[in-house]
C-alpha cells in the first residue's frame, strides 16, 4: 500500500513519499506520482495508478497510462494519497468480508451435510431398531412408529397416523397405561409402564415402555416412547422363581427327611453301647464313626435350615452403629486368638442390623478356622459405603472367589462349607457384597461393602 514518487526533481514538502529512480522498483498495484512522463518509457506500467505532477499548465493530451496532472501542490498529492490508501483499506476489509462470508458459507453446507448425513443415520437406527420406537401425542394417539413397530403390530398398508396406542394394549393394562403417560405431560419427567400388547402374530408380548417428554417453547407437546420386549425375561424371571420355591421346599423337606431316620439311627446305637458287654474295640471304632457321621449330617442340616431361615427373613432397616455391632460380635464369639480392631467412633449406616451381624459372624468363623495367629479387623467409609474388613494370616485362599463363596465349599471335610454362603446372601439382600483379596501376604482380606443409606437404593430402584 505504498506511495511512491518517480522523478528527476524532488516531491513537495512535506508528503510521506518513497523516492524510486525508474519504474521496475515501485510496486505493480502502487500509488505513484512522477513528474515527466518520459521515466515512464514504453515499459508497461500494469495496475499502478498514475499522475503527473506539473510545475505549471499540464500537457493537453496525456498517454493512455495517466490517470490524470495535478499541480505540484503537497495538499493536492497529500489528499489524493489519503484517499488510495482509504480506498486500498476499504478494498481488503471487503476481501476479508468476502473470503469470511465464503468461510462461513462453506462451513454452513458442512454442517448442513454432516446434519443430513446424522439424520439419514439416526433415521436407519431407529427405522431398523429392535425396539418400537414411536411418538405420542396429548391424546395418547401415534404421531410416528419405526418399522418395528410395524412388523409387530400392524399388517402392511395399516395406517396408524391419529390412532390411539391403546387399541393394540390388553384392556386390563390400559388404564395403567394412561395414568403413565398423563404423568409423562403432567410432570415433565420420563415414566415407565409395563404394558401386554395384543401382537400381530396373534400371541401376547410384555414390554417396558420408556417415555419421554418432548418439550418446545416450554410446553410438552409431544412423548418419545422406547419399548423393549420383555417377555422372555418375565417368563425367566417366572421360571426361576419356580425353581426357587420348589429348591426351597426340597430342602425342608430333605433336612425332615434325614432327620428322622438319623434319630432312630442314634438311639439304636446308644442301646447297643449300652448293652455292648464284650464288645471289641472294632465295634467302638465302627460306632464312633458312626457317630461321627451322624454329627456332621445333623450340622449339615441345622446349616442348611439356618440358611433358608436367612434367605426368608425380611430385612429391617435402621440406624445402626456398625462399630459398636462389630465390638458387640467380637466379645460375644470365642476366638482364642488376639483380634487388632482399628474401629472409628460414630460411624453409622441405614441399614439392617441381623444381616450385616450375620455377614461379619461367618467371615470372623472363616478367618478363625485359617489357623491364623491373630485377626485384624478394620472398619472405613466412603461417599456410598462402609466397608468391614476381617484379615486372617494363615495361608490365604488358592481357590477362585466365585467357588469359595459357593454352597458346601470347604478345605475342612468336616465342615459343611454353608458360613461364606450366608455372608453372600445377607449381603445381597441388603444391596450390599463381600469383596475377597484371596492373598493379602500372609493371610487373605474378606470385606463387607455395606451401603451407608439403602433408602437411597430403594429411591432408584423404584
Amino acid at each position: 500500500m505504498d506511495v511512491y514518487w518517480l522523478g528527476t526533481t524532488a516531491p513537495p514538502v512535506g508528503v510521506d513519499l518513497r523516492r524510486a529512480s525508474v519504474l521496475g522498483e515501485t510496486e505493480d498495484d502502487c500509488l505513484l506520482f512522477t513528474d515527466s512522463t518520459a521515466h515512464l518509457g514504453r515499459r508497461k506500467t500494469g495496475s499502478r495508478r498514475i499522475y503527473l505532477v506539473c510545475d505549471g499548465k499540464a500537457p493537453e493530451r496525456l498517454p493512455g497510462t495517466i490517470l490524470g496532472a495535478i499541480p505540484r501542490d503537497a495538499a493536492v498529492v497529500s489528499a489524493i494519497s489519503m484517499l488510495y490508501r482509504e480506498m486500498r483499506q476499504s478494498f481488503e476489509v471487503g476481501d476479508m468480508l468476502i473470503r469470511s462470508l465464503g468461510e462461513k458459507d462453506r462451513t454452513i453446507r458442512e454442517k448442513q451435510r454432516l446434519m443430513i448425513m446424522d439424520s439419514r443415520r439416526y433415521n436407519a437406527i431407529i427405522r431398523n431398531a429392535n425396539d418400537l420406537i414411536f411418538i405420542l401425542g396429548p391424546s395418547g394417539k401415534m404421531t410416528f412408529c419405526n418399522e418395528t413397530f410395524r412388523q409387530y403390530l400392524l399388517s402392511d398398508g395399516e395406517p396408524f397416523l391419529g390412532r390411539p396406542f391403546s387399541d393394540f394394549v390388553v384392556e386390563d393394562d390400559r388404564h395403567d397405561l394412561d395414568m403413565a403417560i398423563g404423568r409423562g405431560f403432567e410432570r415433565g419427567v420420563p415414566v415407565r409402564a409395563e404394558v401386554r400388547l395384543q401382537l400381530l402374530s396373534g400371541r401376547t408380548g410384555i414390554f417396558s415402555l420408556l417415555c419421554t417428554p418432548l418439550e418446545e417453547e416450554g410446553r410438552i407437546y409431544a412423548l418419545s416412547v422406547i419399548g423393549r420386549d420383555i417377555t422372555d425375561i418375565r417368563a425367566m424371571q417366572r421360571r426361576l422363581t419356580i425353581q426357587a420355591n420348589d429348591l426351597s421346599q426340597m430342602m425342608n423337606g430333605l433336612a425332615h427327611e434325614l432327620r428322622n431316620p438319623l434319630t432312630v439311627i442314634g438311639a439304636y446305637i446308644r442301646r447297643l453301647e449300652r448293652e455292648k458287654g464284650d464288645m471289641n474295640r472294632k465295634w467302638e471304632q465302627a460306632l464312633s464313626g458312626i457317630y461321627s457321621s451322624i454329627s456332621r449330617i445333623e450340622s449339615m442340616i441345622e446349616h442348611v435350615e439356618r440358611y433358608e431361615k436367612l434367605v426368608r427373613m425380611e430385612p429391617a432397616c435402621s440406624r445402626v452403629d456398625l462399630c459398636s455391632l462389630v465390638r458387640q460380635a467380637v466379645q460375644e464369639i470365642e476366638t482364642g486368638v488376639p483380634i487388632r480392631m482399628q474401629v472409628p467412633e460414630g460411624l453409622h449406616a441405614f441399614c439392617d442390623a441381623g444381616h450385616v451381624r450375620v455377614a461379619f459372624n461367618r467371615i470372623l468363623e472363616n478367618a478363625l478356622q485359617t489357623g491364623t495367629p491373630e485377626i485384624a479387623v478394620d472398619i472405613s467409609r466412603d461417599e456410598s459405603y462402609a466397608y468391614v474388613a476381617v484379615r486372617d494370616f494363615g495361608p490365604g485362599v488358592k481357590d477362585k472367589v466365585q467357588t469359595i463363596l459357593a454352597p458346601f465349599y470347604s478345605t475342612d471335610p468336616m465342615k459343611t462349607g454353608l458360613g461364606l454362603t450366608e455372608a453372600r446372601i445377607a449381603m445381597i439382600k441388603i444391596h450390599g457384597d463381600i469383596e475377597v483379596v484371596r492373598h493379602a501376604d500372609p493371610g487373605a482380606v474378606f470385606t463387607l461393602k455395606i451401603l451407608l443409606d439403602r433408602r437411597l437404593k430403594a429411591r432408584e430402584s423404584s
